[in-house]
């Protein structure tokens, strides 16, 4: 970690010292998005506990950065965000908040308008979210309880999923009058974790936890989007962006520059 820190210094010191890095464009960015990925669940702690499911979520991220002149791009979002995965006992969570925050760097840029520009760019995302699902606990020694194979009660459980989710970019960004179309590959991470608690009830004296961890189940991915400038100054643009394989999401948003 200190080595990336200083890393990181480094690098902007470097950028601050050229006279074109000297030139700070605030902006923001509001916008809404709907996304789903597949994810993988399992508890190395307990046998046999591993599944499978699709999550899906409706976002609204609001984005606050200072382009660094023309080079590198930093920005905190915010916003709130749901989250339902039908295979984990039809878990469906309302919004919360959520926060995070990036960094792009524009590894090249042609030296007239219109021309491509390359850049890299890494993100993180985080939230929180509750529900309180049904869920079947073995019920073997307890009266009353059904033969097997079907011996398990049904019992309420509350369940908080962390889910912390991590993104690099590699691409590219065109320029053709009013818009600006670009695109590339993306890796991502999945860094979850999934905390399932009953209390004891009629049926069960003792209370049931589990923490398993919840990853991707694919980190490659593409993503395409565009900018539409609204105005000469181009301070006011609407944006679209795509993103297919590792998470299929669309969002939309309004950018305005200062």
């Amino acid at each position: 970690m200190n080595a990336v820190l200083s890393a990181t210094v480094v690098l902007l010191s470097l950028l601050f010292w050229t006279s074109e890095a000297r030139a700070v464009e605030p902006y923001i960015q509001i916008g809404v998005g709907a996304f789903s990925r597949d994810i993988i669940e399992e508890d190395p702690a307990i046998a046999g506990f591993k599944f499978k499911g699709a999550a899906g979520s409706t976002r609204l991220i609001a984005k606050a950065g200072l382009e660094v002149g023309g080079v590198l791009n930093l920005y905190l979002q915010g916003g709130g965000a749901d989250l339902s995965i039908d295979e984990f006992n039809n878990y469906d969570a309302p919004m919360k908040g959520m926060y995070g925050g990036g960094l792009r760097i524009n590894l090249y840029r042609a030296p007239y308008r219109d021309g491509p520009t390359l850049f890299v760019e890494g993100n993180a995302l985080r939230f929180t979210a509750d529900d309180q699902v049904e869920i079947e606990r073995d019920c073997t020694g307890i009266a009353g309880c059904p033969a097997s194979p079907d011996n398990f009660f049904p019992t309420l459980a509350d369940e908080t999923i962390q889910w912390n989710e991590y993104t690099v970019l590699l691409g590219a960004r065109g320029r053709y009058f009013d818009v600006a179309p670009y695109g590339g590959i993306r890796l991502s991470r999945l860094d979850g974790k999934d905390r399932l608690h009953a209390a004891a009830d009629a049926n069960f004296t003792t209370e049931f936890l589990a923490n398993p961890d919840i990853k991707e189940d694919d980190n490659f991915g593409i993503f395409f989007g565009l900018d539409l400038f609204m105005d000469r100054s181009e301070k006011t643009a609407l944006n679209f962006e795509v993103s297919l394989i590792d998470q299929d999401s669309f969002q939309a948003a309004i950018r305005r520059a200062f």
